[in-house]
């Protein structure tokens, strides 16, 4: 018999939703994602090494996450990994997600900014989200920086 996980195993009581959720679901039904998917030029076939490569979509969902949450490229990394609204948010599995590495982020979002295509995805972004009556006003996530206590051992 196949060990389960007593933290998967468990039921859990019902709890209210995090705002997380509902924000990211509100925001995954308005935008036009295969639109906006086939703005993004197809990244040139180069060495295979490291991690394994990432769909366009997945990369332009982490790309949104940037967008709304105002988070670095590690940052963005972190919070898929953390969070399991973010995490199903940009379709990997909340309970093992394997999300793109800040280096795959860093070169994506370059390849949008510096795409020929990189203004119409913004800006569909945007018209979706203004079409849909939603006021985007990014929020910033802030790590807690710990330091040693003056005196402390």
């Amino acid at each position: 018999m196949k060990n389960k996980s007593l933290f998967t195993s468990v039921a859990w009581p019902a709890a209210r939703r995090p705002a997380r959720a509902d924000i990211l679901e509100r925001i995954d039904s308005v935008i036009p994602w295969n639109s906006l998917a086939e703005l993004i030029e197809q990244p040139p076939v180069g060495p295979r090494g490291g991690r394994p490569s990432h769909s366009r979509l997945l990369l332009l969902r982490v790309w949104v996450l940037q967008q709304l949450y105002r988070v670095s490229d590690e940052a963005a990394e972190c919070l898929i990994l953390d969070s399991h609204s973010a995490a199903a948010f940009v379709g990997l599995d909340p309970w093992k997600p394997r999300p793109p590495s800040a280096s795959a982020i860093a070169n994506f979002r370059r390849m949008v900014a510096t795409s020929p295509n990189g203004q119409k995805i913004q800006r569909r972004f945007e018209n979706a989200v203004l079409r849909a009556d939603i006021e985007l006003r990014p929020g910033y996530l802030v790590e807690p920086v710990l330091r040693k206590r003056n005196g402390a051992g």
